[in-house]
């Protein structure tokens, strides 16, 4: 019996890549220098496309797919940067802002929100949906939430009292 890996050809961004059987468009595109902005993502961990920041296109179907739960198939034409893929995610983000308190002293000192970083990597100015900001528990129970909040270097607060936004539920 043959171990031979199935591999596929396709196109992302004009470019000719290569893949195995199974891959998602994310992991294609990350091993060939190809930037999909993601925020659920996370190594080691299964994808669920969660966010919808990952959006990319395939040529011929109108759909916008997650490139993080998206297989691959032979011939796949994908377009990862367009501009109505960035009206997209300025408007993903802006719901996700719009959702909940996201001004955190913490984050804008250390520079460490991914939510923040992403809105102006895709040129988010401003959120023109009203704030919800609801009152919801605290859940300190993932070790990756907590972390740039425990980098605050002169805080002698709990994690939680010095960036409560970093880990809302």
């Amino acid at each position: 019996m043959s171990d031979a890996v199935e591999v596929k050809t396709l196109i992302i961004d004009g470019q000719e890549v290569s893949a195995r059987r199974g891959q998602s468009i994310l992991e294609v595109a990350r091993e060939n220098d190809i930037d999909i902005p993601t925020l659920c993502h996370l190594d080691g961990l299964g994808d669920v496309g969660a966010c919808r920041v990952c959006l990319v296109e395939v040529k011929g179907t109108p759909k916008l797919f997650p490139a993080c739960v998206t297989a691959v198939y032979e011939g796949m034409e994908v377009t990862t940067q367009s501009e109505r893929l960035q009206r997209y995610r300025k408007n993903i983000l802006e719901l996700l802002f719009a959702e909940r308190n996201h001004t955190c002293a913490v984050c804008v000192s250390n520079g460490a929100c991914e939510l923040q970083s992403m809105a102006q990597q895709q040129g988010l100015t401003h959120i023109r949906l009203p704030y919800r900001n609801p009152d919801l528990k605290v859940d300190a129970s993932h070790e990756r939430l907590l972390a740039s909040c425990r980098a605050w270097p002169n805080s002698r607060a709990s994690p939680i009292s010095v960036c409560p936004t970093a880990t809302r539920t």
